[in-house]
């Protein structure tokens, strides 16, 4: 017997695992060694206390009726394992596996033994397994992609319903290869050919696929998958993910009809329509861009805009165009604003309109500018201005005329109702006959001077009114000359101003209207009458022009004209002297009516004048109104 219990010490001290005796009334009898290694505590320290004591609160019930349960009986077959958690030293539970054998009817036991297995690391792994395993569920039934393993040759072994949402199918329908037949019949072809490719070179799969819905519908897809090899390489199967791609689709396709529409608006705009960054840089640059600025868009994308428009960066960085300033937040419009912009080819300037809005994105901003030429509407602008200024001026000259007219018609018209009554009433008495005739003859006179005024009112009218007819017949200049200053030698008498005459020899035959020539003429040798002043010399001369013209002109030493009055000189009913006071009388008629005159022979009426060196008038007529040739 000796033998037999050192034999069982002997075991109890070098067993792994921990074996016990509990005597019949629940308190440990023997305790191997192993109890310090499992359960923190010395052998002889849990002899003589409750096996129970060392157990969880909560297995202790089940563990007595197990001890109970296993301890009536003669049998010695071992009984277990059941599970329970042991007390250890250190304040923790460890797990164990117990088995417990019926020893007490052997008279050297008489105990129940226990062999108390410490499979706290097993537990642990399994819980750690089962609590992975609840998570792989958990974010495979709640991933906003598709999960799936297939087989190799693509049948689904397992799939989350995410997959099943995607694809269209019910959850029975996945396992398999179901979800090949709700392909779009467009990507079978290439799934097939991909797949294999996959299979026979082990790499990832990247697939862009189409899912046909039982309503009509088309789902996108994006198919991830990576192989799942054997030890020799050899491709088993595939894991991988299947991502919705339908809105990002549908909103990529949106974009890109969104901005083939922004496209085809901004190419077929009229206006100049530039996009540019905060440095100024041009991003885009439509053909209206390029017809305004005579620019190819190749040539300015990447290029500064300031090229074109050199005053840009001012506009948008000081607030000239309410779009940004430093420190400020972009804005969608800005305002309108007038800036000078270049022309790419020949580096001309022209007026521009520019509008401005920003937007950031990013953290960049972006500008978009329209722009207008507006040379067109300036050249407007200035002919409304122009003919503004003229039509006031028209006015003026009206009104003006009204009162020349005025004093023209009354002074002559006062002479001959003066004259007239003078002679009715014989107030001089009857035997003043001479006197008498003296007043008739300035009635005449005056006669005269109110019909050459009317005369002149109606030549003007009928010029304008593009009524003039030319009575052409061979002129001779010498003879044209001499009749011309017939007509104003009276008045050249009376004034004191000579007039000298210097005709080229040889002058050749005119054709033209003799009488308007003439009257040219006299108009021009009576300007020159008046504006001398007495004792001074008044000059006609006539000769060849350097182009085989005829060129007639009169010279005075009078008053002479400003080089910025010339234009009004020229103008109808309009003296440079427009005051009631002025010096020289006259409607103002003679220059305009001279100079459409000559116009009306082809050729042109040309004053030179400077303020105190007298005037010459030339009358330049064309080549072809020389009769006979050189």
């Amino acid at each position: 017997m000796r033998s037999l219990e050192r034999y069982v010490h002997a075991l109890m001290a070098n067993a792994g695992d921990v074996v016990a005796v509990v005597a019949p009334d629940g308190r440990f009898a023997d305790v191997g060694a192993a109890s310090l290694r499992v359960l923190g505590i010395p052998p002889e320290s849990l002899l003589g206390t409750a096996a129970l004591d060392c157990v969880h609160p909560d297995d202790r019930e089940e563990v007595a009726r197990c001890l109970a349960r296993r301890g009536r009986g003669a049998s010695t077959d071992p009984i277990g394992p059941f599970a329970c958690r042991l007390r250890h030293a250190a304040g923790g539970w460890r797990h164990a596996e117990v088995t417990s054998q019926n020893r007490l009817d052997d008279p050297d036991v008489r105990g129940i033994v226990l062999n108390v297995r410490d499979v706290t690391d097993r537990v642990e792994a399994e819980q750690r397994l089962r609590a992975s395993e609840a998570r792989y569920q958990t974010l495979t039934r709640s991933a906003p992609v598709g999960i799936f393993q297939t087989d190799r040759d693509g049948g689904i072994v397992f799939a989350n319903p995410r997959f099943a949402a995607i694809t269209g199918l019910s959850p029975d329908a996945l396992p398999g290869h179901g979800w090949r037949a709700v392909l779009h019949p467009d990507d079978r072809a290439r799934l097939e050919e991909d797949w294999a490719e996959a299979v026979a070179s082990g790499q990832p799969l990247l697939l862009n696929l189409r899912f046909c819905g039982p309503d009509g519908g088309v789902a996108f897809a994006l198919c991830q998958g990576s192989p799942l090899t054997e030890a020799d390489g050899r491709v088993q199967g595939w894991v991988g993910t299947l991502t919705d791609m339908t809105e990002y689709v549908r909103t990529a396709d949106a974009l890109l009809m969104a901005e083939a529409r922004t496209n085809a608006i901004v190419d077929a705009a009229a206006d100049a329509i530039v996009t540019m960054d905060g440095e100024g840089i041009v991003h885009s640059f439509n053909p209206a861009a390029e017809a305004m600025f005579g620019v190819p868009a190749a040539d300015m994308l990447w290029s500064r805009i300031d090229r074109l428009i050199p005053d840009i960066g001012a506009l948008l960085q000081d607030g000239g165009l309410a779009v940004y300033q430093p420190g400020g937040e972009a804005r969608g419009a800005g305002a309108v604003r007038e800036a000078v912009a270049v022309r790419g080819g020949d580096g001309s300037r022209f007026p521009i309109e520019v509008s401005v809005s920003a937007v950031e994105t990013g953290g960049r901003r972006v500008f978009t500018g329209i722009i207008r030429d507006i040379t067109a509407r300036k050249r407007t602008e200035s002919d409304l201005i122009a003919a503004k200024e003229a039509a006031e001026s028209a006015d003026r000259a009206k009104s003006t005329f009204l009162q020349v007219m005025s004093h023209e018609l009354r002074t002559p018209l006062n002479a001959v109702i003066g004259f007239a009554q003078v002679i009715e009433m014989r107030l001089l008495g009857a035997g003043e006959v001479d006197r008498y005739i003296d007043y008739a003859g300035s009635i005449r006179q005056s006669g005269e001077h109110l019909l050459a005024i009317i005369d002149d009112i109606l030549d003007i009218t009928t010029i304008e009114a593009g009524g003039l007819r030319l009575n052409e017949t061979p002129i001779d200049p010498s003879a044209l000359v001499g009749e011309a200053l017939n007509l104003v030698a009276i008045q050249s008498g009376k004034r004191g101003v000579p007039i000298h005459i210097d005709l080229q020899d040889g002058l050749p035959m005119l054709s033209g209207d003799a009488l308007r020539l003439r009257q040219v003429l006299v108009n021009l040798l009576s300007n020159a009458v008046k504006f001398s002043n007495p004792g001074e010399t008044a000059l006609i001369r006539a000769g060849r022009g350097n182009d085989g013209g005829l060129e007639l002109s009169v010279t005075d030493t009078g008053i002479g004209i400003a080089a910025e009055d010339l234009p009004k000189a020229m103008t109808p009913f309009v003296q440079v002297d427009q005051s009631m006071a002025r010096r020289y009388e006259g409607m103002g008629l003679g220059l305009s009516i001279s100079k459409r005159l000559v116009e009306a022979h082809g050729g042109t009426l040309r004053i030179d004048s400077a303020p105190g060196q007298g005037t010459t008038v030339t009358v330049v007529l064309p080549p072809d109104r020389v009769i006979g040739g050189a």
